[in-house]
């Protein structure tokens, strides 16, 4: 290692190879290469298996595991190119500014990868989750170290760079096991709204897929143009499919207690024209000048003179009565 760092130390203008090298030196850093090699993959299973036991298997724990293996694999390498009388410092400089170069091209590329980092460090989304990312809705399937795969509700399969995903909301559906939903119904002006009300939390104990706990809620929401609206606040399991199939139970059921209890559900009404004529003299058949009487603009000469200007002097004031 005394070697290595001495080397490190050499100018840049030096050569990169030395000359003469013999069996002994190439078979040396043969063994530190492949010592160095088993090193590296025993390093890296190790580290895999101690990080998924701590925040469980995912591209975080290969992450990790594959960083700390290339690293000690590209640290044997270095002191195996030692062994063959290699000058490494000039070629780690120029590594460092290739790899600069590089950096400043693949800005997207080390974006993304940076955000997998901190999506799994924070964990707002595993695989198997139900999430909304970038405004595609779908189950997780991957999280790699660019992109996020998702499949949609509709069997596509969608790609979404960690980066936007990162930078925007994402709503996890399925991160609890239970989930809210709102229903509104409306009834008609002439409805008994207790009795609608008792409608309303009887069909509810009709679907099995409604939840007890927490419990769900009838609330008067106000009122409408052709009706006065309810609306119905209910839980269930947070996937989707679930969601869907509570919502038609919950219509169906609702729509059989209300026909039991003979209510009529409000829809939007329109009044149709009679067809009768107006009245032959309507405002009385004068069609004069129009000219609507309106306080402080028509006011005769006698009444502006009457009034005329008010004064009072700043010292006086208004409350004062005249001598």
């Amino acid at each position: 290692m005394v070697r290595f760092a001495g080397v490190l130390a050499q100018s840049e203008t030096e050569a990169l190879l030395e000359d003469a090298l013999t069996h002994t030196e190439w078979i040396q850093a043969g063994i530190v290469l492949v010592g160095t090699l088993v090193l590296a993959v025993t390093v890296s299973k190790l580290l895999r298996r101690a990080v998924a036991r701590g925040i469980g298997h995912g591209f975080a724990a290969i992450l990790t595991s594959r960083f700390l293996g290339y690293a000690v694999f590209i640290v044997g390498l270095s002191y195996a190119l030692t062994v063959l009388g290699v000058r490494v410092g000039p070629l780690l400089g120029a590594l460092g500014l290739g790899g600069l170069v590089l950096a400043l091209a693949l800005q997207g590329v080390v974006g993304n990868f940076v955000s997998s980092l901190i999506l799994q460090t924070r964990r707002p989304y595993t695989v198997g989750d139900t999430v909304e990312l970038d405004g595609h809705l779908g189950v997780v399937e991957d999280i790699d170290s660019r992109t996020t795969q998702i499949r949609g509700l509709d069997g596509t399969h969608i790609r979404i760079p960690n980066a936007n995903v990162a930078g925007a909301t994402i709503v996890n559906l399925t991160r609890e096991p239970v989930r809210r939903s709102s229903l509104v119904v409306g009834v008609a002006y002439d409805t008994d709204l207790q009795q609608a009300t008792d409608a309303i939390y009887a069909a509810l104990e009709r679907v099995p897929r409604v939840t007890a706990e927490p419990e769900p809620a009838v609330n008067l929401e106000g009122f409408g143009d052709s009706s006065i609206g309810f609306n119905v606040l209910y839980w269930h399991a947070s996937d989707v499919p679930t969601e869907l199939a509570t919502r038609h139970d919950l219509v169906l059921a609702i729509h059989r207690e209300f026909a039991a209890c003979s209510i009529t559900i409000a829809f939007p009404q329109v009044t149709v024209w009679s067809g009768h004529q107006r009245p032959d003299r309507l405002y009385g058949g004068e069609l004069g000048e129009v000219r609507a009487s309106y306080p402080g603009l028509d006011q005769t000469e006698a009444e502006r003179e009457r009034r005329g200007p008010q004064w009072r002097l700043p010292s006086r004031r208004r409350s004062d009565s005249e001598p």
